[in-house]
């Protein structure tokens, strides 16, 4: 198997990776953007050029691995020659990064003794997520099954608990040798194991790890009782129920159901199989900065605001900019990234996130007007006098921070930018400037 590695926005010539313009492998890419609906990777003529979609694209026997710009080795570099230690350092440590903004944005428990082998070995970061998922799944099973009371419906030739008897008078009241019974049985077979067996079974398709096949497989041996679904659906995962005797499992199942979510799509040629597993930087930049200021509220929100919601995406309300005349139907939605509240009234904050690099050139610093425009938008709408854009802070750049006024009004646009190339596993900075970012808003609106 070939690993090529790209980082996002990365552009690289097929004479260095070693392929051709009409490499199978690169036919099987265009497939995967046709039936994803999106650029995945862009397939030039002379090149591929990676988007802002981040993750494991594998195509028979070439894997793509596409990662963040989230590295943080002083000694690596994203833009280095591939193969090089300062290129190979960029990408350990963006891999890294990665999976940890994903423990955030999927609740995940990362055990950096079960990544560590693997990110010495450079393996791409869809076989670290299979391992964490294989390897706490395999931990929690050797102590014992998931087992609960599960309703069984049989037509068998004694009475066992209750007798279906309308039902059975209804379909067949000529056969007397047959009895359709309900009964209560203790077993394995329960909603949750069905869908760990499910994606034990997919991983095992998809991985070429030796140690993960091996944790697979003894998964597989365990669960043989379980039923195989034909598909595991999202909502058969929110009907999962989580209670002491079975909350052991819950970071297992938030990686199963991160591997479901991202769903890999699959086409099957011969002996080859093309798969993709990935995220949009967008939406997942928007994700973890909700979820990392939930998780360390704390030491983030001014002391002023602790006592407040955090609302992300609106959640629960549906707020419209404004009313058709004369039919008064709502008109042009609204759904800020989060909002800091301190009940019904005023939030005290809007914040929207925009995962682009800010061009710092001339007095609006690369901020599209588009994007100030809509920020003016929720500020009047829900008449809060401060509104936040928050940008990813880019490689070699010093941090932003701008405020703007409105002009004729008591409004300010704030803008700032967030370094994520720091470790995510000591998150103790990243805190620190959040609440530096806040604060001064804070005492603005006090």
């Amino acid at each position: 198997m070939k690993t090529i590695t790209f980082f996002e926005h990365q552009s690289r010539a097929y004479a260095d990776i070693g392929l051709t313009p009409d490499h199978p492998s690169i036919e099987q890419v265009e497939r995967l953007n046709g039936l994803f609906g999106a650029e995945l990777i862009r397939v030039g003529r002379r090149a591929l050029h990676a988007t802002s979609y981040v993750g494991v694209i594998r195509c028979g026997v070439v894997t793509l691995q596409i990662l963040p710009k989230i590295d943080h080795d002083p000694t690596g570099n994203a833009n280095a020659s591939a193969g090089t230690p300062a290129f190979r350092a960029a990408a350990t440590s963006a891999a890294q990064n990665l999976l940890y903004l994903l423990s955030y944005t999927h609740d995940l428990e990362i055990h950096q003794q079960e990544i560590a082998p693997l990110l010495s070995k450079e393996s791409d970061w869809f076989e670290l997520l299979t391992r964490l998922f294989a390897a706490s799944l395999h931990r929690h099973m050797q102590r014992g099954m998931e087992h609960a009371y599960v309703l069984i419906e049989e037509d068998l030739p004694v009475i066992r608990g209750r007798w279906q008897y309308d039902r059975q008078q209804s379909r067949r009241p000529h056969v007397k040798h047959r009895f359709d019974m309900v009964y209560d049985e203790f077993s394995s077979d329960t909603p949750l194991n069905r869908a760990f067996r499910f994606v034990v079974e997919r991983l095992l398709w998809l991985t070429i790890d030796p140690l993960n096949r091996i944790l697979l497989e003894d998964l597989q041996t365990w669960l043989a009782d379980v039923c195989l679904c034909p598909v595991i659906s999202l909502a058969d995962l929110d009907g999962i129920q989580f209670s002491r005797l079975n909350e052991q499992f819950r970071p297992a199942f938030n990686l199963a159901r991160m591997f479901l979510e991202g769903q890999a799509l699959r086409l099957e040629t011969g002996a080859q199989l093309t798969f993709a597993f990935v995220f949009d930087m967008n939406r997942l930049f928007e994700q973890f900065v909700a979820q990392f200021l939930i998780c360390h509220r704390a030491g983030i929100l001014p002391k002023s605001w602790l006592g407040g919601e955090i609302l992300v995406q609106s959640r629960g309300r549906g707020l419209y900019l404004g009313e058709q005349i004369p039919s008064r139907k709502q008109a042009f939605r609204l759904a800020p990234d989060l909002m800091i509240s301190n009940g019904p009234g005023v939030p005290n904050l809007v914040l929207d996130t925009k995962y682009k690099v800010l061009s710092g050139q001339g007095n609006q610093e690369g901020v599209a007007p588009e994007d100030a425009y809509q920020m003016l938008a929720y500020s009047v709408r829900l008449d809060c006098p401060h509104v936040l854009l928050l940008y990813p802070q880019a490689a070699l750049s010093t941090r932003t921070r701008m405020e703007f006024e409105i002009t004729g009004e008591r409004r300010h646009l704030h803008v700032a930018s967030l370094d994520l190339r720091q470790p995510l596993s000591k998150p103790d900075l990243l805190i620190a400037e959040f609440n530096g970012i806040l604060q001064p808003l804070a005492l603005q609106n006090s």
